[in-house]
């Protein structure tokens, strides 16, 4: 049976800013006339070498990155570097930016250089990580996750231990596979995702209960999410459990009827 892997990978997108102002609208628009771009130079060369504006572009791009404005961001990241060279929290901005943008090459220059800067830089190396998982570099990504993992003070380690197995589950390594994405449920906060992929480990080993167990407690965490109820009432169907598959699979068609998740659904139920 070949396996699914869910397109999700965490990225370490909370960096820290140390000492940021708030936003302001210095620099965010271009002049029309030839006095207003003369004037414009001149208050980059006026903020030139200044950490503090430098700081607040960063603060800008930081928006604009979470308004999914990537290639605005890109500009705000690029112009805070011009200003104050060699700060690693830009350039680990930067990649979360081509990162999200698919540009998988210049994610990977953005999170080398962030390392670059300062070596020890964990929320960088996570995403340098995701970047080589994303480029099927396997090995260096189990590399990164696995250095993440040894910062003990490191924040998102529940989602690194996800990021891992599925480096170990895309070369069939499923013991290992299994390892990470049962630390990854450990509650508080289990990743919600590492469970989807416990069931269909159990599922390949013919434990269906197992798998079934999973999901249900998987609901109980994550009662809005409507992909449980369609991994549930998929796997129920498996077991020949029709009567109990109907309610989640409808409740998939009836919450997200125009998904292709909701498709999936209908042909199960024999509607679509």
């Amino acid at each position: 049976m070949k396996r699914t892997i869910v397109p999700v990978l965490f990225l370490a997108i909370f960096a820290v800013f140390a000492i940021i102002s708030p936003a302001t609208a210095d620099g965010a628009g271009s002049a029309s006339s030839g006095k207003g771009k003369k004037k414009q130079s001149s208050k980059k060369n006026q903020h030139a070498g200044d950490p503090l504006y430098a700081l607040t572009v960063m603060r800008q791009g930081s928006v604009m990155m979470e308004q999914g404005r990537y290639k605005e961001a890109i500009e705000a990241f690029e112009q805070a570097d011009k200003i104050a060279p060699n700060n690693a929290t830009v350039h680990n901005m930067l990649g979360l930016c081509w990162l999200k943008l698919g540009a998988l090459d210049d994610a990977l220059a953005s999170f080398d250089r962030a390392l670059l800067i300062i070596p020890s830089f964990t929320d960088a190396r996570n995403n340098r990580g995701v970047t080589f998982l994303s480029l099927g570099q396997d090995r260096l990504a189990e590399v990164d996750f696995i250095a993440v993992l040894g910062d003990a003070t490191y924040p998102h380690q529940k989602q690194v231990f996800f990021n891992l197995g599925l480096t170990y589950l895309r070369r069939d390594l499923i013991g290992a596979a299994e390892s990470n994405f049962k630390k990854a449920i450990i509650l508080p906060n289990p990743v919600v995702e590492a469970y989807i992929q416990l069931a269909g480990i159990a599922q390949r080993q013919g434990k269906m209960e197992t798998a079934e167990d999973l999901l249900v407690e998987a609901q109980l965490n994550f009662p809005e999410r409507t992909d449980l109820s369609f991994e549930l009432g998929k796997l129920l169907m498996i077991m020949g459990r029709e009567d109990e598959a109907r309610p989640y699979l409808q409740e998939v068609v009836e919450d997200i009827p125009n998904s292709d998740t909701a498709a999936m659904a209908r042909s199960l139920l024999g509607t679509g």
